[in-house]
């Protein structure tokens, strides 16, 4: 009997270790380790753009050569303002030969010191070779006074005055001039012919010369001379003496045209009127004598707007395509007034 017992209570003991056994939470798997995160480099730092300033700069001004005042301060105007702004001004005279100007830049291409080029040209074409090395050198090109046939993208800008809108000028002053006067035959003093200047300035003057009926009867190139302008005026007057006007595509040649009309017995600015382009101080002194009518200014002084366009440029600035410069136009009556304030 107690045998019994006792067997009951051991297994009743068993049963309550089973259960106790099957009660207990199961050990729970040790969460696995994260791998460590890669080690990733540390961005290199980036070299700030360098910023120009006009101590930087060093420019190759190529120059066409003397043609008279307005050349000779568009001379000083770059090595005035180079000394004044601190740059580097490294200026060639081409002496007025293209073959000078394209041996020019190609050594300032090659120039290590030069990061502008400057270039006055002779001539509108035969820039697409050398522009195109200047480009692939690095060298920013700033193009002044003269344009040039070659696509815009090749240079930085181009600095200078509205040619044709100077001739039109010029046609629509000589048709006041010569108001009222029975014929109306103008004779033309031509610059450089394969200049941009001369080419939009006898475009632009028969564009607006037919509103009052002029007639251009004879026209010639003067090569920017007041020495070549009285020869060919000369020359216009013995061919045919009925001229009532002259269009001199720059002062130098109306001035040459003046005395070779002196010559002939007749009277600069009442027999014959004459306009000139450029404002320089001698056809001021010619307007107040009295042998020039009207003078439309082609400003010379262009080196500040040069030089800060290439310096907009060197730091990665777009440029228009063409930066105007400012012009006006003169008549004789005010010449003595203006004329002290003239620089060149």
């Amino acid at each position: 009997m107690k045998l019994n017992k006792l067997f009951k209570v051991f297994a009743v003991v068993i049963v309550l270790v089973m259960m106790l056994a099957a009660c207990k939470p199961a050990a729970t798997e040790a969460p696995a380790a994260t791998e460590a995160p890669v080690a990733t480099e540390a961005p290199v730092a980036t070299e700030a753009a360098k910023v120009y300033t006009y101590a930087d700069m060093t420019v190759g001004f190529i120059q066409t050569g003397s043609e008279g005042g307005w050349r000779a301060a568009n001379t000083a105007s770059f090595k005035e303002t180079a000394e004044t702004l601190g740059l580097t001004l490294k200026f060639y005279d081409a002496q007025n030969k293209l073959e000078n100007q394209v041996s020019a830049f190609r050594n300032f291409i090659a120039d290590p010191e030069v990061n502008v080029i400057v270039l006055a040209a002779l001539e509108t074409t035969g820039w697409d070779d050398v522009l195109k090395e200047a480009q692939a050198a690095g060298k920013v090109v700033v193009i002044e006074d003269r344009r040039i046939d070659a696509s815009s993208d090749l240079y930085a800008t181009y600095i200078g005055a509205d040619f044709a809108l100077e001739g039109q000028n010029a046609g629509i002053e000589m048709c006041k001039l010569l108001e009222g006067s029975e014929s109306k035959n103008v004779v033309e003093l031509v610059g450089n012919v394969g200049s941009s200047a001369a080419k939009d300035r006898g475009t632009g003057f028969r564009e607006t010369m037919g509103q009052c009926g002029i007639t251009v009867t004879q026209s010639q190139t003067a090569n920017w001379s007041a020495t070549e302008g009285k020869d060919v005026m000369a020359a216009f007057l013995k061919a045919d003496p009925n001229i009532q006007g002259v269009f001199a595509q720059n002062d130098e040649m109306g001035l040459g045209a003046a005395l070779a009309i002196k010559e002939a017995g007749l009277v600069p600015g009442v027999d014959i009127k004459i306009i000139t382009v450029d404002g320089t101080a001698g056809a001021f002194k010619g307007m107040i004598a009295g042998d020039l009518n009207t003078v439309l200014e082609c400003n010379p002084l262009l080196a500040p707007q040069v030089y800060e366009a290439a310096l907009k440029a060197l730091n990665g600035e777009k440029l228009p395509a063409w930066i105007p410069s400012q012009e006006g136009i003169f008549y004789q009556a005010d010449a003595e007034a203006i004329f002290p304030s003239r620089t060149y």
